[in-house]
């Protein structure tokens, strides 16, 4: 959200540049109406620097001072007791150029702000003026900016309602649009003013933070006699900090104070990435971004990720007091004399910019979203990359082996081709949860799980130990939330606590009913029927380790879904079962003890305490025998 007209959104002015002009001995004097024999500070280009300071006279004042004149740098008249330097919406300067000895300047103090009335002895500020006067958007802007100011104080100061926001959108969009139009209308003039310095100044002042190119093709535009004035001479050197500063670049080394006072290095962190927010106090879109930065250093600090805070509060105990109340736990620094600003060369907050274990810049200016995804990228991408193409490989293998499966018609020869396919499947679900381990907490690592959901949904199981392996630490996304809603809904649909009882007849029509096994065995139920080729596998597996089980105490129990008696019992016979089988011969799809174990698919085995309670559905063979 733009906070007033005077802060769009949190920029700041670049710091100094010592580009140079004659100096002279000046006098700047005039009146200020409300001045009040208060102090009058003339302040230089870098809106910082004060060069002289006197005490008012009523509401009269005279400066006296050595100055850079005549190339069209820009100086600010200031009055302290108006208010700091810092952004707000009160104005305590006014700025001027000084191109003679002598400028003469009235003003007056209005709503707590100081307003030029006119300025004398000064042709550039008059030039300056006219081409402001001149530019066709310049009334209408003026105007808009009016409209978003009223709307800006209704919507957060009076009632923040629908209707208010919408307001406040609507000229907040009427103004960005016609600011656009007056800076190009200002390019226009170009061809006709190449000569003009102060035109030099309000290009500058609209397209300083434009890219290199950019400011290239604007400084070719200006003549040879304006070269060498101070907004051209500040825009190449804008060039020259961005391209030290541009991705690819070595970040530039800086050392500041933590909140203990100690002096921290950037270079001291080389071997790491590192993700440095600069930010401040003041600025809203800093504080709104500090929860993600949060979440990223959360997700990433172990996994060789440091993030710093570098503020830009030029008040320290502002800057504290936000660190504490944003419960802020990674590296804070504080750049009280903005020296980063022209190091990292951005001139808005907050500026999140990414540097690789070398040293070198790797991404400028992320947010939000994006800013996850770079980290993820750079951090994970070497473990995601070859995880995700070693999966899809497994898969592509898994899925024509499961083709030669179908075809195959005799249920027998189906049962030794399923052993096969079992190692593959074993191996597809080892692989995506050891691929997932290294991507934890990460994007990256929901969409692993994402291109692996259609076989997921019918592997419990395994679901449920990749959404484990995740972890907790998964950003809250669209896709995270369509991925959890799908594992919660199996979760769901997964048979927990009591065994439900039930009564069956063994293979000589005798009635065997579960709970008898109560407080005397633990008992593996297993659900099959002779059509099932997976089923004739495990049969053939659970008799190798059926006396194992049987030492562990465990009673294994078979019960048939088959619908047919003789079918069943033949197949008990071929796969010399020698465990207590059972049958449920009732017409498919109305088998009650089907229903209540909520079996979907053959085989189903369900591991029971001794106690009555489900330990486990499918458990896996050396789980049973530890």
């Amino acid at each position: 959200m733009k906070k007033g007209i005077l802060l769009f959104v949190c920029i700041v002015m670049l710091l100094p540049i010592l580009l140079h002009g004659e100096v002279k001995q000046v006098k700047v004097w005039g009146k200020i109406v409300g001045l009040a024999g208060r102090e009058v500070v003339l302040l230089d280009s870098d809106y910082k620097t004060e060069i002289v300071r006197v005490k008012g006279n009523k509401d009269r004042f005279e400066l006296t001072a050595k100055v850079e004149v005549g190339d069209a740098r820009p100086y600010f008249l200031y009055l302290p007791s108006l208010g700091g330097l810092e952004f707000s919406q009160k104005v305590p300067v006014i700025q001027f150029f000084i191109d003679t000895e002598n400028i003469q300047i009235e003003a007056k103090i209005k709503d707590g702000n100081l307003q030029r009335e006119w300025i004398k002895g000064s042709p550039a500020m008059s030039e300056y003026l006219a081409f402001v006067e001149e530019n066709p958007y310049r009334k209408a802007l003026n105007e808009a900016i009016n409209v978003y100011n009223i709307a800006f104080h209704e919507y957060n100061d009076v009632n923040q309602t629908d209707e208010n926001f919408r307001i406040l959108k609507q000229a907040s969009r009427r103004m960005d649009s016609l600011s656009v139009k007056q800076s190009e209308a200002f390019l226009a003039m170009i061809p006709e003013n190449r000569d003009s310095k102060m035109l030099a100044v309000i290009v500058g002042n609209h397209y300083g933070g434009a890219s290199v190119d950019v400011l290239e093709k604007l400084i070719s535009q200006f003549g040879a006699g304006v070269q060498e004035s101070y907004p051209i001479l500040k825009m190449k050197k804008r060039i020259a900090q961005v391209k030290a500063s541009a991705v690819g670049s070595m970040a530039p080394e800086f050392e500041l104070k933590d909140l203990e006072g100690n002096l921290v290095k950037l270079s001291s962190f080389r071997g790491k990435y590192v993700l440095i927010d600069f930010w401040a106090s003041w600025c809203g879109p800093c504080r709104k971004e500090i929860p993600n930065i949060k979440q990223v250093y959360n997700s990433f600090a172990d996994k060789g990720l440091v993030v710093i805070g570098v503020s830009v509060d030029q008040n320290d105990q502002e800057w504290r007091q936000a660190v504490k109340e944003e419960q802020v736990q990674y590296l804070q620094l504080s750049d009280i004399e903005g020296i980063t600003w022209k190091l990292y060369n951005f001139n808005g907050i907050p500026f999140i910019t990414l540097i690789s274990p070398e040293g070198v810049i790797l991404e400028r200016s992320l947010r939000g979203v994006e800013l996850r995804r770079k980290v993820e990228e750079y951090l994970l991408g070497d473990r995601y990359a070859p995880a995700k193409q070693k999966m899809d490989e497994i898969n592509e293998r898994f899925n024509t082996l499961v083709e030669e499966y179908r075809e195959i018609k005799d249920v027998m020869k189906k049962a030794e081709m399923w052993e096969k396919v079992k190692e593959e499947k074993q191996e597809r679900a080892d692989f995506l949860l050891e691929g997932l381990k290294p991507l934890e907490g990460s994007e990256l690592g929901l969409e692993l799980l994402k291109d692996n959901l259609s076989w997921l949904e019918d592997d419990y199981n395994v679901f449920q130990a990749a959404v484990q392996t995740l972890g907790n630490r998964v950003p809250e996304s669209e896709l995270k939330t369509e991925i959890w809603n799908k594992f919660e809904k199996l979760k769901a649909e997964q048979l927990t606590g009591e065994a439900p009882d039930f009564v069956l007849l063994d293979k000589r029509g005798k009635e065997v009913r579960l709970s008898s096994f109560r407080g005397k065995k633990e008992v593996l139920l297993d659900f099959w029927a002779s059509f099932c080729a997976p089923c004739r596998s495990q049969n053939k597996e659970l008799n190798k380790h059926y006396k194992e089980l049987k030492k562990k105490g465990i009673q294994v129990i078979s019960v048939s879904l088959d619908r047919d008696k003789k079918k069943w019992l033949e197949a008990v016979k071929q796969d010399k079962i020698s465990w207590l089988q059972l049958a449920d011969l009732t017409i498919a799809g109305e088998s009650e003890v089907e229903k209540a174990y909520k079996v979907k698919v053959l085989p189903t085995v369900y591991w029971i305490s001794a106690d009555g309670m489900i330990k486990a559905k499918n458990p896996k063979l050396a789980d049973l025998l530890k």
